[in-house]
């Protein structure tokens, strides 16, 4: 319980590329994670063109500027300021 409260989404990231191995192990163990039913409805890309991820960095910050600067309760936005996030999302294109 004390390791989950501690833990946090890493948005910083080593720019040395993964192994496709490494990247298959990780959604093998990914996908055989519990869900309801036992359905496993996951969806996983791997995404490694830079102008891939450009496109997806550019459609999430629409999303996620919209829903700072206009749909999320200011209660939301409170519990989000310590934390240090916004509607910029540079690590998706960062990420290798």
């Amino acid at each position: 319980m004390i390791e989950r409260a501690r833990r946090r989404t890493v948005r910083d990231f080593d720019s040395r590329s993964v192994p496709r191995e490494m990247f298959e192990h990780c959604l093998l163990a990914a996908g055989a994670a519990p869900s309801g039913a036992n359905q496993q409805p996951w969806f996983f890309s791997v995404i490694t063109d830079p102008e891939h991820k450009r496109r997806v960095r550019e459609a999430a910050e629409v999303e996620e500027r919209s829903f700072y600067q206009e749909r999320a309760p200011q209660e939301w936005l409170d519990a989000l300021a310590p934390l240090g996030t916004d509607w910029n999302k540079p690590f998706l294109e960062e990420a290798p």
